[in-house]
């Protein structure tokens, strides 16, 4: 991000519970927010979200300045897929990154997508939460 001088915008609230797998939605989410660096033109904005919502933990990670292909969407998710068929591995990585995100949220029981916005491209994954068990007496 500091190369390219993008910007990050993030809004996390301090306590949200859920239970998965820490080290695999680490992976998922960083899959996510390295896409959307490498493919985000330089200058612009990378956005966090994180929210609570009866009984749901909403994530959204949104990157500025490109859109996705409207015909490419549905194929995102798919192995060794990519948007644009120029990339490689010197400029695009292995096209596994997205396919990786989706068995790691399907194994979550996750709702998940990736939809174009007036400004960009936004990733989201919807989880269901629960609170901490208070031992306290």
């Amino acid at each position: 991000m500091e190369e390219k001088k993008q910007h990050l915008e993030a809004n996390i609230p301090t306590h949200l519970y859920c239970v998965v797998e820490q080290s695999q939605m680490e992976w998922a989410i960083q899959n996510i927010l390295v896409n959307a660096i490498r493919y985000s033109p330089s200058g612009e904005l990378i956005r966090i979200a994180l929210s609570e919502t009866h009984g749901t933990i909403r994530g959204e990670i949104e990157n500025t300045g490109v859109r996705v292909p409207d015909d490419a969407i549905p194929h995102l998710f798919e192995a060794f897929y990519r948007a644009d068929i120029s990339r490689n591995r010197n400029t695009g990585g292995t096209g596994l990154g997205l396919y990786i995100v989706h068995k790691i949220m399907k194994m979550h029981h996750a709702k998940y997508g990736i939809s174009n916005t007036s400004n960009g491209v936004r990733f989201w994954f919807e989880l269901p939460c629960r609170q901490p068990i208070d031992n306290s007496i």
